[in-house]
């Protein structure tokens, strides 16, 4: 999982990667599933900069988490209710629970199944949660690989490399400040999940695998990510 400092670092680079369009693509997806399933009570688990809550601001009670300050003070920015704050630390209880973007490809399988234990804990019985992996094919052929990009603010590489079980991502930013540059690198590790263990500690946990959904947010007819809709069974 990301730590606290690798979160305030990406919230410093997030405009150079970029993908606002193809992640609005995703967020409908979820929007469509959500106005399908009815909840009143929404936590966005690792909500970030609050993209996807803001689409969900005034139509639903949405709260977002994230362990990230910087992440936080930009969605409380937005006038969101945002808190940060891990899941395991969260009193109440919802309806559904979503994590989106690929966060639980960042947790080995050691924190994975304690994330679904608390992801039940903090669901009202028959709730849903809702949540998106990238497939082997987002791994290889969508991650894997180089991206340069530069702005006003200063210059970012990002270098990935997938062994067929774990991504790891090297960033090197070179932030502009005055006359000289302020330079950060640090790396971080994904995980590819197959869909039978997710459904094991689904399973383990009384979450009910309803559906999958592919997803081609950067493939005109190949998944690089899916769906997963899950509901809490008394």
């Amino acid at each position: 999982m990301k730590s606290k400092k690798e979160l305030d670092l990406y919230a410093k680079i997030e405009p150079l990667i970029g993908f606002y369009e193809e992640y609005q693509e995703l967020y409908k997806i979820y929007q469509k599933e959500i106005k399908d399933l009815k909840p009143s009570k929404i936590l966005d688990v690792g909500c970030g900069n609050g993209a996807f809550l803001q689409n969900l601001k005034g139509k639903y009670k949405a709260k977002g988490i994230d362990i990230s300050q910087e992440m936080v003070k930009i969605s409380k920015s937005k006038g969101l209710d945002v808190e940060c704050i891990e899941l395991c630390k969260v009193e109440d209880r919802f309806e559904m629970i979503v994590a989106i973007a690929d966060v639980l490809n960042y947790m080995d399988k050691k924190k994975l199944a304690k994330f679904f234990k608390d992801v039940k804990d903090r669901l009202q019985d028959n709730g849903y949660f809702l949540f998106d992996i990238n497939t082997l094919y987002g791994f290889s052929q969508v991650a894997d690989g180089v991206m340069l990009n530069e702005d006003k603010e200063g210059f970012l590489g990002v270098e990935a490399e997938f062994d067929g079980q774990e991504l790891l991502t090297s960033f090197i930013f070179f932030q502009k400040e005055k006359e000289c540059y302020k330079r950060y690198s640090w790396n971080i590790t994904q995980y590819y999940h197959q869909e039978d263990d997710l459904t094991l500690l689904a399973n383990q946990n009384n979450l009910k695998l309803l559906k999958t959904i592919d997803i081609t947010l950067f493939s005109e007819d190949i998944p690089d990510k899916k769906i997963f809709v899950m509901q809490k069974k008394i």
